[in-house]
């Protein structure tokens, strides 16, 4: 929620009260919550949404931060309890409730933001949503209160495995998943090390694990994916790549991508480029997709248009110069220019 809520009682003496209560109007007694934004390093986070919503009465009132990360409201505040809402793109939503400001009275609402993507807001969600939420709440917690020890398995079997010695970095995950053995990153660390090895059993009971644990992790059933096509098991991985982009439509043309690679390794090509097609759709500029469509489509007469003009739109934005040089020659041999 926000960082911190406060009254600031406006100086008022007994008579000068008596006096602004006969010299000046109703209006001139006014009710306003104001605050700042910030970020974690403290800066000012500018152009804020900032919606103010009545709990007593229905309304909503809103405004935005200005360069300095501070907004003030103060125009229509009636006497009631309302609940402060901040949201910025590149940030995690956050709001304050029971804000009462009294009359002539500042109440003070600041907040500190993070990172993140625009996720709901507890009051926002479904009950099944609010269930999910405390169990990925409940693993954060986890994570955070590695003791010492755990945290140095774990950081440890981190770089055995940036140095390729992956059965080391087992041997040290295992340590860690000794003292806590629910722990969904270490888990899927050791189901990473095992497909490094080439041990596709091992990689995908530990996917499995890993799933149970945090069953939204879009890479978690990316990998488990790239394990079922290693070991043949061709509908499976499709779900698992399907899974991934459900999960992650923002990474949605690489979850296809590897779809279509699996389909292309089976011998399925017009699945596979049904697959590059998808990819595509959700990410019109990847690279490799427009590739492997051109490839999978060049085998027949009535799809070589379409082959050609996805090999040349991989030239334009291909990023490995030996594909590009193929995709020339391709083009060549089929006819086009």
């Amino acid at each position: 929620m926000s960082i911190s809520a406060r009254k600031v009682l406006l100086p008022t003496a007994i008579s000068l009260a008596l006096l602004l209560t006969l010299a000046l109007p109703a209006a001139a007694q006014s009710r306003s919550i104001r605050g700042k934004v910030t970020d974690e390093k403290g800066e000012p986070v500018a152009d804020a949404q900032i919606t103010i919503q009545g709990m007593d009465i229905v309304r909503t009132l809103t405004t935005k931060t200005n360069k300095k990360g501070e907004y003030v409201y103060m125009l229509g505040l009636q006497l009631g309890t309302y609940r402060v809402i901040v949201r910025k793109p590149g940030y995690q939503p956050k709001y304050m409730e029971n804000v009462r400001p009294q009359l002539n009275e500042e109440m003070v609402v600041d907040f500190k933001l993070v990172p993140g993507e625009g996720a709901k807001l507890e009051f926002e969600m479904t009950a099944e949503e609010k269930i999910e939420y405390e169990k990925q709440r409940q693993e954060q917690e986890r994570r955070n209160k590695f003791s010492s020890e755990v945290r140095t398995y774990f950081e440890n079997g981190v770089k055995l495995s940036d140095q390729g010695m992956h059965a080391e970095a087992i041997a040290e995950f295992n340590k860690a998943l000794e003292k806590v053995p629910d722990l969904a990153v270490v888990v899927a660390r050791v189901a990473d090390s095992y497909l490094k090895l080439g041990k596709n059993e091992e990689a995908l009971a530990n996917y499995k694990k890993a799933i149970e644990l945090a069953p939204n992790d879009p890479v978690l059933h990316t990998n488990m994916g790239v394990v079922l096509s290693n070991m043949g098991k061709t509908a499976e991985s499709q779900e698992a790549f399907k899974k991934a982009a459900a999960l992650n439509p923002a990474a949605a043309g690489q979850s296809f991508y590897n779809l279509g690679v699996t389909m292309v390794n089976s011998g399925k090509t017009a699945e596979a480029a049904d697959a590059f097609k998808q990819a595509i759709a959700a990410d019109p500029n990847h690279a490799e997709s427009y590739y492997q469509l051109g490839m999978a489509l060049s085998g027949k007469q009535e799809t070589i248009p379409a082959a050609i003009e996805a090999l040349k739109k991989y030239i334009e934005i291909g990023k490995k110069p030996d594909q590009v040089e193929v995709a020339k020659q391709i083009i060549a041999a089929l006819g086009g220019k």
